[in-house]
């Protein structure tokens, strides 16, 4: 029975020896992990955000922005546009002069206004021009692209305009006057951001011949 008794003994200390490295293996292994692993941000080392005003759902250009289109939401500082509007902006009745998707942030040179004159920069310029077709007018939102035909003044047939000469491509319309401030008595004005070298030949053209409007592709 001692026999027994001193084996067992020696058993139970073996296990306890390899017990103990396995344990010291885990440990070192855990440490190194740990070394390795990024750490996890706390609230306090959480990147700064900004709360900026977003589309509540896809809204189309030319849109009058309502309240329910508005949502403000946390937007991350080193990603947010200057022009972003916040809360203490209010857009509401403003004009949407090109499409916003929903979840992306409202920016002031998105609407129809001062911010977007000033975002044509030295290259573009804002030109109003008055249409002989009224009636093209109505069918024009802020946004849109055109191409601009200039055409013998008092002609106004499909096959004149089509070989009329184009003055004015890809033009972008930054504006719509209502009508109550149309101030010509046939026509329609329309406001558009057009390159610098075609501004002279479009004014030319404005004021000696007639206009005609053809959609462009966004």
């Amino acid at each position: 029975m001692p026999i027994r008794f001193d084996r067992l003994r020696l058993r139970a200390g073996r296990w306890l020896r390899w017990g103990r490295r396995v344990l010291a293996v885990g440990l070192l292994v855990t440490a190194a992990l740990l070394a390795t692993a990024e750490p996890v941000p706390s609230a306090r080392d959480a990147e700064p955000t900004v709360t900026v005003l977003t589309a509540s759902r896809d809204l189309p250009p030319g849109h009058v922005l309502a309240a329910a289109d508005l949502a403000p939401a946390a937007w991350p500082h080193r990603l947010l546009s200057p022009s972003a509007l916040d809360q203490d902006d209010n857009p509401i009745g403003r004009v949407l002069a090109a499409a916003v998707q929903r979840g992306e942030p409202i920016t002031d040179l998105r609407l129809l206004g001062p911010g977007l004159v000033d975002s044509l920069g030295p290259t573009h310029r804002a030109v109003p021009v008055r249409l002989t077709d009224a009636g093209v007018s109505v069918l024009l939102r802020p946004g849109d692209r055109i191409d601009l035909y200039a055409v013998d003044n008092g002609i106004a047939a499909a096959a004149e305009i089509v070989t009329g000469e184009l003055v004015a491509g890809n033009a972008l319309v930054v504006g719509i006057p209502r009508a109550a401030d149309q101030v010509v008595p046939e026509g329609a004005i329309v406001v558009v951001a057009v390159p610098l070298h075609a501004v002279a030949a479009l004014v030319a053209a404005a004021y000696s011949r007639s206009l005609a409007a053809t959609l462009a592709p966004p």
